[in-house]
């Protein structure tokens, strides 16, 4: 049987960089919601956990969608709708974290 030559094996440093990235904030998220409950921590969590999100679908832009400039609006738009995102999600755990220590608080 021929051995089958593969574009995959011969990867660029920026692929490996970028597949490396992708492990990293993969295994930081976790840690992060344990570790940390404070509000300013609440936006580095969201910032890793959006950024992976954004990383995951780049790739499969890269492998999916062939047109350049289409790949590219796409990637535009969806890098301002993360923004979007993110920012509504800090919003709400800062709303959230608030409620929740107005209602320790009026308990004691």
């Amino acid at each position: 049987m021929k051995e089958r030559k593969s574009g995959l094996r011969n990867e660029s440093s920026k692929t490996k960089r970028i597949g490396l990235f992708q492990r990293i904030t993969a295994a930081l998220l976790l840690p992060l919601i344990i570790i940390y409950k404070k509000v300013s921590s609440t936006f580095l969590l969201n910032l890793s956990l959006f950024w992976h999100i954004n990383e995951g679908i780049e790739e499969i832009m890269a492998d999916y969608v062939h047109q350049e400039m289409t790949r590219n609006w796409i990637l535009v738009y969806l890098r301002l709708f993360l923004l979007i995102v993110i920012k509504d999600v800090f919003l709400s755990f800062v709303s959230f974290l608030n409620k929740s220590k107005n209602l320790m608080d009026s308990d004691s």
